[in-house]
């Protein structure tokens, strides 16, 4: 004859290792993803880096996205970065310096505010993804 296991009966307690769940408050495991008792999950499934990649591509924090852009045409990286009000600045000022070449002073302010305006956007998207990264292994730390 075979003894099957003894149930453990919960009493409410918390023992080591266990934590209530979200949803139910039932004692479940510390590494549970799912409670077994409602169903709920308990912590956010873990992102790939392709999943990373493509939602800091989205949310305006690829610096190379955002210096391209800036390329094609200057103030489009800020726009892609969020900030609507400097890239419609870049693009007034690469607009009044492509003006300027009537009066040759453009020669060299086109391609300044150009430049500029590539290096700021790649920049600021560059801080907006470590930044990022930084919230990112916050969370984690906080979940542990």
């Amino acid at each position: 004859m075979s003894e099957s296991p003894p149930e453990q009966e919960s009493d409410g307690e918390r023992g080591p290792g266990e934590v209530y769940c979200r949803n139910c408050a039932a004692v479940i495991s510390e590494a549970a993803e799912i409670c077994p008792e409602c169903g709920v999950r308990q912590r956010a499934p873990p992102q790939t880096t392709t999943d990373r990649a493509v939602e800091n591509l989205l949310e305006g924090r690829n610096p190379f996205v955002a210096a391209l852009a800036s390329l094609l045409v200057p103030g489009l990286g800020q726009v892609y970065n969020r900030e609507i009000g400097k890239g419609i600045l870049f693009f007034g000022a690469f607009l009044l310096s492509a003006l300027s070449l009537v009066v040759l002073i453009g020669f060299i302010l086109l391609p300044v505010v150009w430049i500029y305006s590539i290096y700021d956007a790649f920049v600021v998207a560059q801080r907006r993804a470590e930044s990022h990264e930084v919230d990112l292994a916050e969370r984690e730390a906080e979940t542990v």
